[in-house]
């Protein structure tokens, strides 16, 4: 077969479509468009819905908007919320094959070419001599594929920290690859470009929350007066007013939660913190009736008291973290098996106080910051734009701690599958599962596995492993 004898069909060539394009065209063009050791250029060529079928295809769009489409998928085949990838002979020409990527909304067409380029190629090549090698994939006919997936959980997000982020494009391309739906950026100081941040996340379908203190700032809750927390209510409104207002699609914050005992000043944190989340809560709905507030919540200091957070306004998400050992401690580890339990036991708590989709839990045990040597931001700055030298320089510091992460996930990953599955058996689907890590410099298997997890923990955990680690785009380090 001729690897050349390939085209690309699509619809439309803009948002989150486009993106579905440009990865396919990048992926399939590497082994069609180059010849190893031969100075050879070929282009993927790209033609318009209604084109001929008369190559090898990929087709591209929506399923309403694709009349192409919808000659070879019903669309009783997508699930709900989901994608189909398909690939199949062609219906005029038995020597060809039509590859379908498809959902009914144009992000679930992303997610189905990432499916496609990362989950099928790496699998399509042909086994010679006890080989597989990528490079040969299209020298013969590929085989037949079917994967119709939709997520089990329907809000999954990240949290990071802006300034150790040196690419943002290429952040948010992986993030989205791997199928994350919300991005949550920390900063001391909103970035001059978050405008640009936004609308590149938008471009994914992808939701932007920026991060802020509310009582939690630079000196952590050290010298709070809590019998006054009235002064941190009024600098929150004024720092919402000047910088976050009209500015992505909501806000997180932390308060005086992330500590280790229960009072402060003996004032009960917890009875303290809602009263305060509350009141700041009401003066910026006031200002933006829509937006979208998470608080982020550390159980450490409250653990002993939940039963206040039943309290806190419907319309604000809480987002749990620290509530016991792995997932969500930072070292991926499990030592003792009664603690993993207690910590899904506390969860299943936590999970019941409030509507299900008024709640997110925060999986930790991948990259995080080095705390002994972290720096504040000074002031605004530009967030992603950073050189290739420096770049280069964070990779290299932190590829060989990745390694570490990933042997730990290697032995300690079935834990996250575990946990995560008994959440979904607990009617969970709309728990915003998230992950606080520093995922700047790539895919890295860690994080990938976890977010696969995150889309469908029903899928058996070998699978799944075997899956994320056959992906190119995936640094084992």
């Amino acid at each position: 077969m001729d690897k050349r004898n390939w085209k690309i069909i699509y619809e439309n060539y803009s948002g989150a479509e486009k993106k579905a394009l440009d990865l396919i065209s990048a992926e399939m063009g590497a082994v069609i468009c180059r010849d190893s050791g031969v100075y050879t250029l070929y282009v993927m060529p790209c033609e318009k819905e209604g084109a001929k079928l008369d190559k090898n295809t990929v087709v591209i769009g929506t399923y309403d908007k694709s009349r192409t489409v919808q000659k070879y998928v019903r669309r009783d085949e997508i699930p709900q919320n989901g994608y189909l990838v398909k690939v199949t002979d062609n219906a005029e020409n038995g020597d060809l094959k039509t590859v379908i990527i498809t959902g009914l909304t144009p992000i679930n067409v992303f997610y189905a070419a990432a499916d496609f380029c990362d989950d099928y190629l790496p699998t399509a090549a042909k086994v010679s001599g006890g080989l597989r090698t990528d490079a040969e994939a299209f020298d013969v006919k590929i085989p037949d594929y079917v994967s119709a997936s939709a997520p089990k959980t329907e809000k999954r997000s990240i949290f990071t920290w802006g300034h150790p982020i040196n690419d943002f494009k290429k952040y948010i391309d992986n993030a989205t690859r791997c199928r994350i739906n919300q991005l949550i950026i920390w900063n001391d100081h909103l970035p001059l470009n978050a405008k640009e941040i936004m609308d590149y996340a938008h471009e994914y379908n992808m939701e932007l929350i920026w991060g802020f203190a509310w009582g939690w700032d630079v000196n952590g809750s050290e010298g709070i007066d809590m019998h006054n927390l009235e002064a941190v209510k009024e600098k929150i409104i004024k720092n919402f007013k000047e910088n976050y207002l009209g500015c992505g699609d909501g806000i997180y914050f932390q308060s005086f939660t992330e500590r280790d005992e229960d009072r402060i000043d003996g004032v009960l944190i917890a009875e303290a913190v809602v009263n305060f989340v509350n009141d700041v809560a009401a003066e910026i709905y006031k200002i933006q009736p829509d937006i979208h507030i998470q608080f982020g919540l550390h159980a450490t200091s409250v653990k002993d008291h939940i039963e206040y957070f039943e309290k806190v306004d419907k319309r604000i998400e809480i987002v749990w973290e620290d509530c016991g050992v792995f997932p969500y401690h930072y070292l991926p580890k499990v030592e003792k098996a009664e603690d993993f339990e207690k910590t899904f036991d506390f969860t299943k708590k936590i999970i019941n106080l409030r509507d299900r989709g008024k709640t997110g839990l925060v999986y930790k045990g991948l990259m995080t910051m080095d705390w002994t040597k972290f720096a504040h931001q000074s002031g605004r700055y530009v967030m992603g734009r950073s050189s290739d030298e420096t770049a280069e320089n964070d990779r290299k510091m932190l590829s060989p701690i990745w390694r570490h992460y990933t042997a730990d996930w290697l032995v300690y990953g079935r834990y996250v599958h575990s946990f995560t599955e008994r959440l979904h058996k607990e009617g969970s689907e709309k728990i915003n599962l998230n992950t606080a890590a520093q995922l700047d410099g790539g895919i890295f298997f860690p994080f990938a596995l976890l977010s696969q997890i995150m889309w469908n923990s029903d899928e058996p955990y070998e699978k799944i492993l075997s899956k994320v680690a056959n992906r190119k785009c995936v640094k084992m380090n």
